[in-house]
């Protein structure tokens, strides 16, 4: 399951909510007929009807009725299977491919493992962890980024003076 939004309170007295959009498509929502909220297990929720604002997405639920049902809401995730991602182009990667895969230099070095993705505004950077627990940034450009390769598990960088401290 991937994360796509959280819930960020009742909208209304109708069981409409208002989410947070946590993806780089939020026009997937227009498109989305059911999203899976984490309660005890995922519990599948059909959509009735969803509009754009912004950084949030209002969301009608068929099986939620009033803003009491939608305040048990409040806070929970939004997912859907990672079948329904979109599709990316051969050189893009959603974050949750990267994490977990081994990074090495362009000379073959062993350099760690990629631990998490940092965002900010102006690049995205792999966040890697050396064997003896050195992390280190590396900015997802394609200076830096020579090659990603999921099936392999693999990253292969290029190292310049001063990139790895």
């Amino acid at each position: 399951m991937f994360v796509i939004g959280k819930v960020v309170k009742p909208q209304g007295v109708k069981g409409e909510v208002k989410a947070q959009i946590i993806t780089s498509f939020p026009e997937h929502f227009e498109q989305l007929a059911h999203i899976y909220i984490e309660q005890d297990d995922f519990v599948k929720y059909d959509v009735e009807d969803s509009r754009l604002s912004n950084k949030f997405v209002f969301i009608k639920f068929k099986r939620v009725q009033s803003r009491d049902e939608a305040e048990k809401l409040r806070d929970k995730y939004l997912y859907i299977p990672d079948e329904e991602l979109y599709p990316l182009q051969d050189d893009e990667f959603y974050h949750h491919q990267l994490k977990g895969l081994k990074v090495y230099d362009q000379d073959d070095s062993y350099l760690g493992v990629v631990k998490d993705i940092e965002t900010y505004p102006l690049n995205d950077f792999l966040s890697v962890e050396s064997e003896n627990k050195q992390n280190y940034l590396i900015p997802i450009v394609k200076d830096f980024i020579k090659e990603v390769n999921i099936k392999s598990q693999k990253v292969t960088i290029h190292v310049v003076e001063g990139l790895l401290g």
